[in-house]
């Protein structure tokens, strides 16, 4: 019979998975420094993502945060709760990839401090590394989209449409300020939980 690890086995295993997740660093650095096959680590994050990913869908809607009566209503991961996956302009494309595959996104936002200076999506990181991976220690920037799609938080819903029609996300903005991300996911989502 296999025996579960201890309560500080099972502690540290966390915390390895974690500083995968929360882009500390590299999942081969984290097996390396561990001692552990990355195929080990791999599994293990992979099932933390999974058990996160249901715990989260298991809590009710909207209840952490009151309604606004616009755009920000729609955001799921605001840049102000510092949850959001992003990638700064320097960072290498293969810890851009991994915090995509960590995350569970198809995109992230490049950020330079509080500045939005572009999109990273799945299609830009293969164009650029397909026919020389070596390219995926190139630093975001060199694949990343900067002609971005924005859109006032007052703007009406009906104002993502055509961005969502182009295959963009839509960039939600106060002005000068980055608020979030809404995807197509996010919209459906939206309308879903008014019809009930």
């Amino acid at each position: 019979m296999i025996q579960p690890p201890s309560a500080d086995a099972a502690q540290a295993r966390v915390a390895l998975v974690l500083d995968v997740l929360q882009g500390r660093a590299t999942l081969e650095a984290v097996a390396a420094r561990a001692g552990l096959a990355p195929a080990v680590l791999g599994g293990w994050v992979e099932a933390g993502r999974q058990g996160l990913e249901r715990a989260v869908r298991a809590q009710p809607d909207g209840e952490s945060r009151p309604p606004r009566g616009d755009l920000r209503d729609l955001i799921p991961r605001p840049f102000a709760a510092q949850n959001m996956v992003l990638v700064a302009p320097h960072e290498p494309l293969s810890l851009a990839w991994e915090r995509m595959q960590a995350g569970d996104v198809s995109q992230l936002p490049v950020m330079d401090g509080e500045r939005i200076v572009g999109m990273l999506d799945e299609s830009d990181v293969l164009l650029h590394v397909y026919g020389d991976e070596a390219r995926f220690a190139d630093p975001a920037a060199a694949a990343m989209v900067a002609r971005l799609d924005k859109v006032n938080v007052q703007a009406p819903i009906e104002a993502l449409l055509p961005v969502f029609d182009r295959g963009h996300v839509a960039i939600v903005m106060d002005g000068e300020q980055f608020l979030g991300l809404i995807t197509r996911i996010d919209l459906l989502d939206y309308l879903r939980r008014r019809a009930r």
